[in-house]
Protein backbone atom coordinates (compact mmCIF):
# COMPACT_ATOMS: atom_id res chain seq x y z
CA UNK A 1 0.00 0.00 0.00
CA UNK A 2 1.39 3.26 -0.86
CA UNK A 3 1.57 6.53 1.51
CA UNK A 4 -1.26 8.06 0.03
CA UNK A 5 -3.73 5.40 0.27
CA UNK A 6 -2.66 4.35 4.01
CA UNK A 7 -3.40 8.44 4.66
CA UNK A 8 -6.69 7.98 3.16
CA UNK A 9 -7.86 4.62 4.90
CA UNK A 10 -6.28 6.32 8.15
CA UNK A 11 -9.23 9.21 6.88
CA UNK A 12 -11.81 6.89 6.84
CA UNK A 13 -11.28 4.95 9.83
CA UNK A 14 -11.33 7.80 11.48
CA UNK A 15 -14.50 9.60 9.78
CA UNK A 16 -16.19 6.46 10.94
CA UNK A 17 -15.20 6.53 14.20
CA UNK A 18 -16.28 10.37 14.81
CA UNK A 19 -19.68 9.41 13.01
CA UNK A 20 -20.48 6.47 15.50
CA UNK A 21 -19.93 8.57 18.24
CA UNK A 22 -21.29 11.34 16.89
CA UNK A 23 -25.11 11.24 18.23
CA UNK A 24 -26.69 14.27 15.80
CA UNK A 25 -29.92 13.85 17.84
CA UNK A 26 -28.38 12.34 20.93
CA UNK A 27 -26.54 15.14 22.86
CA UNK A 28 -27.33 18.78 23.99
CA UNK A 29 -24.56 19.97 21.67
CA UNK A 30 -23.51 23.29 20.48
CA UNK A 31 -23.95 23.92 16.75
CA UNK A 32 -21.39 26.97 16.26
CA UNK A 33 -18.59 28.70 16.90
CA UNK A 34 -20.33 31.91 18.43
CA UNK A 35 -22.40 29.58 21.02
CA UNK A 36 -18.98 28.04 22.01
CA UNK A 37 -17.98 31.57 22.79
CA UNK A 38 -20.54 32.60 24.09
CA UNK A 39 -20.91 29.63 26.88
CA UNK A 40 -16.99 30.53 27.47
CA UNK A 41 -18.06 34.34 28.37
CA UNK A 42 -21.44 33.40 30.89
CA UNK A 43 -19.37 30.52 32.30
CA UNK A 44 -16.38 32.91 32.86
CA UNK A 45 -18.14 35.87 34.96
CA UNK A 46 -20.84 33.01 36.49
CA UNK A 47 -19.41 33.77 39.74
CA UNK A 48 -19.56 37.30 39.81
CA UNK A 49 -23.08 37.63 40.79
CA UNK A 50 -26.36 36.66 41.36
CA UNK A 51 -27.62 37.56 38.18
CA UNK A 52 -24.77 36.36 36.05
CA UNK A 53 -25.41 32.68 37.46
CA UNK A 54 -28.90 32.80 36.44
CA UNK A 55 -27.54 33.91 32.80
CA UNK A 56 -25.33 31.25 33.03
CA UNK A 57 -28.07 28.61 33.93
CA UNK A 58 -30.04 30.14 31.64
CA UNK A 59 -27.82 29.84 28.52
CA UNK A 60 -27.05 25.95 29.70
CA UNK A 61 -31.18 25.83 29.82
CA UNK A 62 -31.66 26.92 26.30
CA UNK A 63 -29.08 24.11 24.62
CA UNK A 64 -31.18 21.01 27.32
CA UNK A 65 -34.32 22.32 26.14
CA UNK A 66 -33.12 21.64 22.65
CA UNK A 67 -31.96 18.52 22.87
CA UNK A 68 -35.00 17.55 24.75
CA UNK A 69 -37.52 18.72 21.76
CA UNK A 70 -35.06 16.42 19.46
CA UNK A 71 -35.83 13.49 21.91
CA UNK A 72 -39.70 14.01 21.87
CA UNK A 73 -40.08 15.45 25.17
CA UNK A 74 -42.75 18.08 25.54
CA UNK A 75 -43.46 19.82 28.78
CA UNK A 76 -46.28 22.07 27.75
CA UNK A 77 -48.96 21.04 30.15
CA UNK A 78 -46.63 18.42 32.45
CA UNK A 79 -45.78 18.74 35.63
CA UNK A 80 -41.96 19.21 36.06
CA UNK A 81 -39.57 18.73 38.90
CA UNK A 82 -36.63 20.68 39.07
CA UNK A 83 -33.73 18.86 41.89
CA UNK A 84 -31.42 20.97 43.04
CA UNK A 85 -33.09 24.16 41.55
CA UNK A 86 -30.57 26.59 42.59
CA UNK A 87 -31.17 30.10 41.42
CA UNK A 88 -34.11 28.73 39.33
CA UNK A 89 -32.86 29.48 35.64
CA UNK A 90 -33.82 26.21 34.26
CA UNK A 91 -37.22 26.04 35.89
CA UNK A 92 -37.61 29.53 34.82
CA UNK A 93 -37.00 27.61 30.95
CA UNK A 94 -39.40 25.25 31.91
CA UNK A 95 -42.32 27.41 32.85
CA UNK A 96 -41.85 29.24 29.70
CA UNK A 97 -42.55 26.09 27.57
CA UNK A 98 -45.98 25.81 30.08
CA UNK A 99 -45.28 23.43 32.46
CA UNK A 100 -46.78 23.38 35.61
CA UNK A 101 -42.73 23.64 37.87
CA UNK A 102 -42.02 22.63 41.34
CA UNK A 103 -38.50 23.52 42.46
CA UNK A 104 -36.87 21.76 44.93
CA UNK A 105 -33.72 22.92 47.14
CA UNK A 106 -32.35 22.23 50.53
CA UNK A 107 -31.55 26.20 50.11
CA UNK A 108 -33.75 28.68 49.35
CA UNK A 109 -31.80 31.78 49.79
CA UNK A 110 -30.80 31.81 46.29
CA UNK A 111 -33.58 30.98 44.49
CA UNK A 112 -35.05 33.60 42.81
CA UNK A 113 -38.64 34.01 42.50
CA UNK A 114 -39.99 32.74 39.05
CA UNK A 115 -43.47 34.00 38.65
CA UNK A 116 -45.54 30.15 38.08
CA UNK A 117 -43.34 28.23 39.44
CA UNK A 118 -43.35 26.81 43.69
CA UNK A 119 -40.61 26.88 45.28
CA UNK A 120 -40.20 23.67 48.00
CA UNK A 121 -37.85 23.75 50.65
CA UNK A 122 -36.60 20.36 51.08
CA UNK A 123 -33.73 16.97 50.99
CA UNK A 124 -33.91 15.43 47.62
CA UNK A 125 -33.41 11.93 49.30
CA UNK A 126 -36.45 12.70 51.35
CA UNK A 127 -38.88 14.69 49.20
CA UNK A 128 -41.46 15.97 50.86
CA UNK A 129 -43.48 14.75 48.04
CA UNK A 130 -46.29 12.55 47.01
CA UNK A 131 -45.27 9.16 44.77
CA UNK A 132 -45.86 9.16 40.97
CA UNK A 133 -46.50 12.51 40.76
CA UNK A 134 -43.85 13.86 38.04
CA UNK A 135 -44.00 13.90 34.37
CA UNK A 136 -40.39 14.90 34.01
CA UNK A 137 -37.61 15.37 36.79
CA UNK A 138 -34.41 17.51 36.09
CA UNK A 139 -31.40 16.85 38.06
CA UNK A 140 -28.41 18.25 36.81
CA UNK A 141 -25.15 18.09 38.48
CA UNK A 142 -26.50 17.19 41.86
CA UNK A 143 -25.83 13.46 42.47
CA UNK A 144 -21.95 14.43 42.91
CA UNK A 145 -22.91 16.34 45.76
CA UNK A 146 -25.23 13.62 47.85
CA UNK A 147 -23.47 11.23 50.23
CA UNK A 148 -25.83 8.41 49.26
CA UNK A 149 -26.36 8.61 45.69
CA UNK A 150 -29.23 5.56 45.99
CA UNK A 151 -31.69 7.81 48.41
CA UNK A 152 -31.68 9.77 45.08
CA UNK A 153 -32.14 7.61 42.54
CA UNK A 154 -34.54 6.27 44.59
CA UNK A 155 -36.66 8.79 44.89
CA UNK A 156 -36.38 9.88 41.77
CA UNK A 157 -38.39 6.79 40.62
CA UNK A 158 -40.60 7.44 43.21
CA UNK A 159 -41.80 10.92 42.79
CA UNK A 160 -41.48 9.88 38.82
CA UNK A 161 -44.94 8.59 36.68
CA UNK A 162 -44.75 5.56 35.45
CA UNK A 163 -43.15 6.27 31.99
CA UNK A 164 -42.44 9.62 32.83
CA UNK A 165 -38.98 11.16 32.19
CA UNK A 166 -35.74 11.85 34.27
CA UNK A 167 -33.01 13.62 32.50
CA UNK A 168 -30.26 13.20 35.38
CA UNK A 169 -26.71 14.88 34.27
CA UNK A 170 -23.33 15.52 36.25
CA UNK A 171 -19.65 15.94 35.17
CA UNK A 172 -17.53 12.34 35.97
CA UNK A 173 -14.91 12.89 38.60
CA UNK A 174 -11.97 12.38 36.64
CA UNK A 175 -12.56 14.20 33.49
CA UNK A 176 -10.84 17.82 33.59
CA UNK A 177 -13.95 19.38 35.37
CA UNK A 178 -15.07 16.43 37.15
CA UNK A 179 -13.43 17.40 40.81
CA UNK A 180 -15.07 20.99 40.81
CA UNK A 181 -13.18 23.24 43.03
CA UNK A 182 -10.24 20.85 43.36
CA UNK A 183 -9.94 20.32 39.71
CA UNK A 184 -8.13 19.79 37.51
CA UNK A 185 -5.52 18.06 41.02
CA UNK A 186 -7.99 15.47 41.62
CA UNK A 187 -5.25 12.96 39.09
CA UNK A 188 -2.53 14.15 42.26
CA UNK A 189 -4.90 12.45 44.81
CA UNK A 190 -6.86 14.27 47.90
CA UNK A 191 -4.52 15.31 50.09
CA UNK A 192 -2.77 17.64 47.18
CA UNK A 193 -5.94 18.51 45.48
CA UNK A 194 -7.11 19.96 48.42
CA UNK A 195 -3.71 21.35 49.51
CA UNK A 196 -3.25 23.22 45.83
CA UNK A 197 -6.98 24.26 45.98
CA UNK A 198 -6.56 25.67 48.99
CA UNK A 199 -3.43 27.82 48.15
CA UNK A 200 -4.51 28.51 44.67
CA UNK A 201 -8.42 29.66 44.47
CA UNK A 202 -8.97 29.71 48.43
CA UNK A 203 -10.49 26.78 48.93
CA UNK A 204 -11.67 25.69 52.26
CA UNK A 205 -11.81 22.15 52.40
CA UNK A 206 -9.18 19.73 53.69
CA UNK A 207 -11.28 16.74 52.64
CA UNK A 208 -13.74 16.02 48.72
CA UNK A 209 -16.70 15.62 50.99
CA UNK A 210 -15.96 17.76 53.98
CA UNK A 211 -18.70 20.46 55.21
CA UNK A 212 -16.57 23.02 52.49
CA UNK A 213 -16.34 20.38 49.97
CA UNK A 214 -19.61 18.74 49.70
CA UNK A 215 -18.30 16.58 46.65
CA UNK A 216 -17.94 12.61 46.37
CA UNK A 217 -16.57 10.86 43.48
CA UNK A 218 -19.03 9.76 40.85
CA UNK A 219 -18.47 7.79 37.80
CA UNK A 220 -20.38 7.27 34.72
CA UNK A 221 -20.36 3.53 35.53
CA UNK A 222 -21.33 4.00 39.22
CA UNK A 223 -24.46 5.82 37.94
CA UNK A 224 -25.33 2.98 35.36
CA UNK A 225 -25.03 0.83 38.00
CA UNK A 226 -27.08 2.55 40.73
CA UNK A 227 -29.72 2.91 38.23
CA UNK A 228 -30.29 -0.49 36.64
CA UNK A 229 -29.75 -1.33 40.24
CA UNK A 230 -33.11 1.06 41.25
CA UNK A 231 -35.12 -0.59 38.43
CA UNK A 232 -34.96 2.01 36.46
CA UNK A 233 -34.80 2.10 32.20
CA UNK A 234 -31.71 4.59 30.62
CA UNK A 235 -32.83 5.18 27.05
CA UNK A 236 -29.76 7.48 26.21
CA UNK A 237 -26.47 8.72 27.75
CA UNK A 238 -24.81 11.67 26.30
CA UNK A 239 -22.04 14.15 26.70
CA UNK A 240 -23.65 17.59 26.99
CA UNK A 241 -23.02 20.34 24.30
CA UNK A 242 -20.00 18.95 22.29
CA UNK A 243 -20.42 17.35 18.52
CA UNK A 244 -18.59 14.30 19.61
CA UNK A 245 -20.92 11.97 22.50
CA UNK A 246 -17.31 10.88 24.54
CA UNK A 247 -19.66 9.15 26.78
CA UNK A 248 -20.33 6.23 24.64
CA UNK A 249 -16.51 5.46 23.99
CA UNK A 250 -15.00 2.55 26.20
CA UNK A 251 -12.31 3.23 28.58
CA UNK A 252 -11.84 7.01 27.80
CA UNK A 253 -15.67 8.22 28.79
CA UNK A 254 -14.40 8.75 32.22
CA UNK A 255 -11.47 11.15 31.50
CA UNK A 256 -13.16 12.65 27.97
CA UNK A 257 -16.96 13.55 29.04
CA UNK A 258 -16.58 16.60 30.70
CA UNK A 259 -20.54 16.60 31.47
CA UNK A 260 -22.75 12.90 31.09
CA UNK A 261 -26.24 13.36 30.81
CA UNK A 262 -28.65 10.67 31.02
CA UNK A 263 -32.39 10.26 29.79
CA UNK A 264 -34.15 7.55 31.87
CA UNK A 265 -37.98 6.09 32.31
CA UNK A 266 -39.68 4.69 34.30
Amino acid sequence: MDLFSYIILKVKYLYTFLFFYNDEIGSSKMTSLKEYINFYKVAKKRARSHDDYIEFEEFQSEIVMKFLKKKGVRLSGKTVLDIGSGRGGYASRFRKEGAKVIALDIIKDLFQNVKGVNFILGDATQMPLKSEKFDFIFCSSIIEHIRKPEMLVSEIKRVLKKNGICYLSFPPFWSPVGAHQFKPFQYLGEDIATFLARKLYGARSYKYDDASGKLHIRTIRQVKKLLKNEGLKTKSVTTRMLPINFAKIPLLNELLTWHVEFIITK
